[in-house]
């Protein structure tokens, strides 16, 4: 039987947006962000999510893939726990292999293929995040095609 996916952080941000995502490999992130500058550009997502009403599939990937890229430059606070800061990459690195063309559904199945160890990860991340930088404000969100 195969195991649900976890909804966390990765796969949450994933789905809202319906048809985009990525960056380069992590691993290179800084670990000296504030609080403030890593929340400030983490949560930068949901309140853009608004404008992308009306763009096509590959600009809003574009778009998150931007987001996803100027997050990894900012980087992560000092204090993020060594298993949330693996989860960071791992979104970083996750984001970064998608297509230019992904669909929806290569959004939602994301992390179906992720290790326990993995999972963990993300859920370390998700919570380091809600934490840290509170529950993001969801902005009505625009249908973005499918195909």
């Amino acid at each position: 039987m195969k195991k649900p996916a976890k909804t966390g952080l990765l796969t949450a941000t994933l789905v809202l947006v319906g048809a985009s995502l990525a960056a380069c490999g992590g691993g290179g992130a800084p670990t000296d962000a504030s609080e403030d500058e890593f929340c400030k550009e983490l949560n930068s997502l949901f309140s853009d999510l608004g404008s992308m009403a009306g763009t096509s599939q590959k600009e809003a990937t574009a778009s998150i893939k931007s987001w996803a890229t100027d997050l990894e430059k900012v980087g992560t606070p000092k204090d993020m726990p060594d298993k949330a800061r693996d989860g960071f990459e791992l979104m970083i690195k996750e984001v970064g292999n998608l297509d230019e063309n992904a669909t929806s559904e290569d959004f939602t199945n994301l992390n179906e293929d992720l290790s326990a160890g993995e999972e963990a990860a993300s859920s370390a991340f998700e919570k380091y995040s809600t934490d840290t930088c509170g529950a993001p404000e969801l902005p009505e969100l625009p249908e973005i095609p499918s195909s």
